[in-house]
């Protein structure tokens, strides 16, 4: 066994019985500028491709013990051997011969006795064409990372904003939910994967009895209206609780304008529902307060504007005077007793809505 030099240089593996052929290969390839490893058996080749993969293998057919088309067909089986190069030289010139050492892996057939240059040229755009498949595969990985990286960072910020994404198909009605849409909607259980295609009739059937009406004449206007999108809120039922979620979807079509898919968003909007439906309930009470106190405030508040009107009046005496100042304090006190009231009621509806 014999090598170049330049040890960055393609390795090429030879596998004849024939001594002969393998000097002569090895002065062609070595001149060529490859390195070269020699087998006379295909046993020894295939433990030595196990140790150190070559680049390619020129394989001889007619061998004693393990034939050529054996020994490829190996090769092939294993994953770590399966994508070299293997050119067939053989002094087996029939067609049969040819196909079956194209069916058993082989990427190139020579006929002995060959030309040199003619070998030369075929391992050389073999080598090119695994060399681009490699380089192929190496921007498939980078790619497929950086989907799985792109694919991560977009669930973790569903989970943040409590958000999944859902594809509907209109001709089988079949919907493909991403891990948070599964666990938004209540699919998520044991043993079952969070991002498996349900039924539409599966997904209606997690609405609140209360809203499925509601959602299914929006679903059916939209499509039937040809419509572009549409957003709807409703509520959901889950194991242990009902949550609102918001709905935006929008339709793909056909050329002729006919949907053929549904693409949407649902939102686990039940903290903001919950928050709008208390202030709600608070500006209610503030307005009912508001109306009530406004009869009984505006009573001392025109008994306090008549009498600073009477003294203001001459012809009254100094101990009148003092009466309807007496009277004035109370009113301003009675006065003064209703706002605090008014405080404390609005007070006790901001604290109640805090520790709902």
């Amino acid at each position: 066994m014999n090598s170049s030099p330049d040890t960055t240089a393609p390795t090429i593996m030879t596998i004849d019985d024939t001594i002969e052929n393998l000097e002569l290969l090895e002065e062609m390839l070595v001149s060529a500028g490859y390195r070269v490893v020699q087998f006379p058996r295909g046993e020894l080749a295939i433990r030595a491709a196990l140790q150190n993969t070559p680049d390619l293998i020129l394989l001889d057919v007619m061998m004693p013990g393990m034939n050529g088309y054996h020994v490829c067909r190996i090769l092939k089986q294993n994953d770590s051997l399966s994508d070299i190069p293997v050119i067939f030289i053989s002094a087996l010139g029939d067609a049969e011969s040819k196909v079956k050492a194209f069916t058993e892996g082989g990427v190139d057939y020579v006929t002995k006795p060959f030309q040199g240059e003619e070998v030369l040229a075929r391992i050389r755009i073999h080598l090119e064409l695994r060399e681009a498949r490699r380089k192929l595969q190496d921007q498939k990985s980078h790619l497929e990372e950086i989907v799985r990286e792109r694919t991560y960072d977009l669930s973790q910020a569903q989970k943040v904003a409590k958000i999944g994404s859902w594809k509907l198909t209109i001709a089988d009605d079949m919907i493909e939910l991403s891990e948070q849409t599964c666990i938004i909607m209540g699919f998520c259980r044991k043993n079952v994967p969070c991002n498996a295609a349900v039924s539409l009739t599966k997904w209606m059937e997690k609405v609140h009895p209360d809203d499925r009406q509601k959602v299914w004449d929006v679903w059916h206007e939209a499509k039937a209206n040809h419509t572009d999108s549409y957003t709807i809120e409703y509520r959901v039922l889950k194991e242990d609780r009902n949550i609102w979620v918001h709905e935006d979807a929008r339709f793909e079509t056909d050329k002729n304008g006919r949907p053929l898919r549904a693409i949407g968003t649902v939102q686990d909007v039940t903290e903001r529902r919950t928050h709008l439906m208390a202030l709600e309930k608070q500006n209610r009470v503030l307005r009912e307060i508001a109306w009530t106190q406004s009869h009984v405030v505006r009573a001392p508040l025109v008994r306090l504007m008549g009498l600073t009107d009477v003294l203001q009046d001459d012809e009254f005496s100094d101990m009148e005077k003092d009466q309807v100042l007496k009277e004035i304090v109370r009113s301003a006190n009675e006065l003064d007793n209703i706002i605090r009231d008014i405080a404390r009621k609005t007070d006790h509806v901001f604290e109640t809505d805090v520790r709902a």
